[in-house]
């Protein structure tokens, strides 16, 4: 019941006004600071470093104020500093995140934390005409949640039918011919080939009306070949695991994104102050909800542009212009086959020992396994990465597994997942590259 709770909470939060919601998130960033500050070790000497006490925080712009948090920060942290004192952190959930950056980050986390994850993704979907009587589909990564279904799924509120990313498009069409989902939800690139395999079919042999995606931005080109081949819409999500909710989210009626001000607190960042619309910046996020691992001032890695339009949809969340920073790269195989890095992530992000990962690309059938261990490793260790990446690709690919004391950076603060060096133009199968 708390998820139905919280979807009624976010529904009538998005009508309130401007001011209303800025009051709000005020009041719930001084509590959470005022927590952090208290309870967490890593907060309290931060800010004690910077000479900053939750009693500075006055206004939205004391925020500023704060030190923004890096990934990097947080991973050389040992939990018992990142949670609350008295918090065990064995007691915790835990998962574990890279986005598109291959920088695995653990993330500590109590049911509470997590109360309106669900309900901020469904929020958006019934912003588009999703009803609780449709069904719908999801990509995901791991097979265990084939048959996992929630409480009101069970009632047939909501249904559910989870499809492997990793499985052959095929695959993945005739299974949406049988499910006949109403809603279609998934990472970008994994929509991008679903795209592709549908380009060429015939007008109508499969119709779905909506289409959401999330991790990565998609294409333009995949955009019109989904809507062509499905007669769908397609909404763009922004969200992560460290903002505990969807940030910012397509409107059915206005030009851009609303921010989701009541979950998440986002800035927009140039040089550190904020950034002027139309400008590209570093998106910096406090996430309001979470408490046992809180997220303050937390450099997401992306860029994206304010915009400097009012919504007219009646919403009281402000608006991105666009969201400009997360596309991830293909791994091509010998046979013409793309996969997205998500297979991949699901493999290194758990790899016993790995600290940060890269798979570079250099020819179609070599892949280069970069791995920081920063607790030492062996033969056996490596070979189990390099046994794991293997199992992922086609036979006749080379793998190659190599301990760096660090990766190769896209710029001086982003490090991509997959990096790859083929020559531009067309794959194997005669498909144009990323």
């Amino acid at each position: 019941m708390h998820g139905l709770t919280g979807l009624a909470r976010l529904t009538r939060d998005q009508w309130r006004r401007p001011a209303d919601l800025e009051r709000r998130q005020l009041r719930a960033l001084k509590d959470l600071i005022r927590h952090a500050y208290d309870a967490v070790p890593f907060y309290r000497e931060l800010y004690d470093h910077h000479g900053i006490t939750p009693a500075d925080l006055d206004n939205p712009a004391d925020l500023q104020r704060l030190p923004v948090v890096t990934r990097q920060q947080l991973q050389s942290e040992p939990h018992a500093r990142l949670v609350p004192r008295g918090v065990d952190p064995a007691r915790c959930l835990r998962s574990r995140t890279s986005g598109s950056t291959g920088v695995p980050l653990e993330i500590l986390f109590r049911p509470r934390d997590r109360a309106l994850f669900n309900p901020s993704f469904l929020r958006v979907y019934m912003a588009w005409g999703l009803r609780p009587w449709h069904r719908t589909v999801s990509f995901q990564s791991r097979s265990e949640r084939l048959g996992r279904r929630s409480w009101y799924q069970r009632l047939g509120i909501f249904r559910n039918r989870v499809l492997l990313s990793r499985d052959d498009p095929d695959r993945w069409i005739d299974q949406l011919r049988r499910a006949r989902p109403y809603m279609i939800h998934g990472y970008s690139l994994t929509l991008k080939l679903l795209a592709e395999a549908l380009d060429g079919r015939p007008a109508g042999d499969l119709r779905v009306p909506l289409v959401t995606s999330t991790s990565g931005v998609l294409d333009d080109g995949a955009r019109r070949l989904l809507e062509r081949t499905l007669g769908a819409r397609v909404v763009d999500i922004y969200a992560s695991d460290e903002a505990g909710s969807v940030i910012a989210w397509e409107c059915p009626r206005c030009a851009g994104y609303h921010l989701s001000t009541d979950t998440v607190a986002t800035e927009l960042l140039v040089d550190g102050r904020p950034a002027r619309p139309g400008e590209d910046a570093a998106v910096v996020i406090t996430n309001l909800t979470a408490r046992t691992m809180p997220f303050i001032r937390y450099d997401q890695g992306d860029v994206a542009r304010l915009s400097d339009r009012s919504p007219v949809c009646g919403r009281g969340f402000p608006l991105l212009e666009e969201v400009r920073g997360r596309a991830a790269d293909f791994i091509v195989l010998g046979s013409g086959r793309r996969l997205t890095p998500h297979p991949f992530f699901l493999v290194l992000d758990h790899a016993l020992g790995v600290g940060q990962w890269q798979i570079v690309q250099e020819e179609v059938d070599r892949l280069r396994v970069a791995v920081t261990m920063p607790d030492g490793h062996t033969l056996a260790s490596l070979e189990a990465i390099r046994r794991a990446v293997s199992d992922l690709v086609e036979p006749g690919t080379a793998v190659e597994v190599e301990v760096v004391d660090r990766l190769e950076r896209s710029s001086p603060t982003k490090l991509r997942s997959v990096i790859s060096r083929l020559p531009a133009g067309r794959t194997p199968d005669g498909r144009l590259s990323p």
